[in-house]
């Protein structure tokens, strides 16, 4: 489905495709890319929590069920579900915001799924949801569903109709990270900043950070109880560290990340390079919190990286892609757009039976389905405002204009001083 942003900021309007898997912004500084992202961020982690525990309450608006012994068989009502939907965004509004922390107006701003009922009931019928161990089903091609239960104190049915929601209001994610632009200062100076404070709920709020960043300085404080798990995408924190980092990173048992170039040189983090320092907290996500239903953002994945890692950087995100993750990425990286363009052209090779690419170093876990891709670019209108609209990807990749436009004034300049040198002055 598309989500609507409207009076965001300096945004006017935007529309984005919450079903491709790989989302691209770009545009100028001061355009509103990370106001966009932190909306996206927010209410993919709030809307569960708040469906769950302030609007499905009321059995009285709940889909007609017929009970068993030990469950329930019945249809969902696709019309009901449609229309909560749509008085759900209304109320919703005002709290998404609030919990964004952003120091700009809020009276104009809206979001709004677009979606008519008969797409609606489409995906909603074709939909498939099993949960808490099975004991709530959901088969695809179908209203109907199964309740197995043996405590009456937890309410299946809004779990399941709040699950349904969730999954059809976002495609699929049911979780989000993000790595704002101040990531490297948040591992820095988590532990100077308190913010053994910011897991208290109530407190949330009223700190003076935007949500990303608190939730960030929160992470950092925890990290010891997150390296006890695994993530089955694990594999792309070992390549970033062989093939960018050269080294690996470790979490102490007191909370501090290391990193080691060898096995006998080891480095505290204050200590290691910019690269190390803004690659960490990713390569920490992917080996121990990645997983297929959550969204990861990754605001400005080129800060501090040789442009030759920025292209691996780049290979990295679409292996990503391709093994079942999601991603959104705000850059103003030249290299990792043409990067991007490349793997869409090696796609387009290997669907034709043309395996050329493989002779530049590439395979098809690097091959890019432009129907997975959506680029963005965000540009100001004559009135002050932003537009974002959405960019064309075919078999060639896209174009980003104003990234092209800044190079190509930049080659101009370059060759008409070379020119001139070169001719009319050639023994200056």
């Amino acid at each position: 489905m598309k989500l609507k942003i409207s009076n965001l900021g300096p945004i006017d309007s935007m529309i984005i495709d919450m079903s491709k898997p790989f989302i691209l912004f770009a545009g100028d500084n001061g355009t509103g890319k990370t106001y966009a992202a932190t909306v996206l961020y927010t209410l993919i982690l709030d809307l569960r929590q708040y469906l769950f525990f302030n609007y499905f309450t009321s059995r009285s608006e709940l889909p007609v069920t017929k009970r068993l012994k030990n469950g329930v068989n019945g249809s969902l009502d696709a019309d009901t579900l449609y229309d909560l939907f749509g008085s759900f965004q209304k109320k919703y509004r005002e709290k998404v915001f609030s919990s964004m922390n952003l120091n700009i107006p809020s009276n104009a701003f809206k979001f709004e799924i677009i979606t008519t009922k008969e797409e609606w009931k489409k995906e909603l019928w074709n939909k498939s949801v099993s949960v808490l161990s099975n004991a709530i089903i959901k088969k695809a091609n179908s209203f109907d569903y199964q309740l197995r239960y043996n405590a009456s104190d937890v309410d299946y049915l809004s779990v399941l109709q709040t699950w349904l929601i969730i999954s059809l209001f976002f495609d699929g994610i049911i979780g989000a990270k993000m790595f704002t632009a101040e990531r490297s200062g948040i591992y820095t100076f988590s532990k100077e900043l308190s913010v053994g404070r910011l897991k208290n709920p109530d407190e949330l709020l009223n700190i003076r950070y935007p949500r990303p960043i608190s939730d960030g300085l929160a992470d950092a404080a925890d990290v010891v109880e997150q390296k006890k798990k695994e993530s089955e995408y694990h594999q792309f924190a070992d390549e970033i560290e062989q093939m960018i980092l050269h080294g690996s990173i470790a979490i102490s048992d007191d909370g501090e990340i290391k990193y080691h170039a060898s096995k006998d040189t080891e480095l505290g983090f204050n200590e290691s390079s910019s690269a190390i320092k803004t690659l960490a907290p990713l390569v920490f996500y992917l080996r121990h919190s990645a997983g297929q239903f959550n969204l990861l953002f990754v605001d400005e994945p080129e800060l501090n990286l040789h442009p030759k890692n920025q292209i691996l950087l780049a290979k990295i995100f679409v292996k990503m892609i391709n093994a079942g993750l999601r991603l959104v990425i705000s850059t103003h990286s030249d290299y990792i757009i043409r990067e991007i363009n490349n793997m869409i052209m090696a796609d387009g090779l290997n669907k034709a039976g043309d395996k050329i690419f493989t002779n530049m170093g590439y395979d098809e876990s690097l091959c890019l389905s432009q129907d997975k891709f959506a680029p963005y670019l965000f540009e100001k209108n004559s009135n002050g405002k932003v537009n974002v609209k959405p960019l064309e990807v075919d078999r060639y990749g896209f174009n980003m204009p104003s990234i092209d436009d800044a190079i190509n004034k930049q080659n101009e300049v370059t060759n008409t001083f070379y020119e001139v040198l070169k001719y009319d002055h050639p023994n200056a």
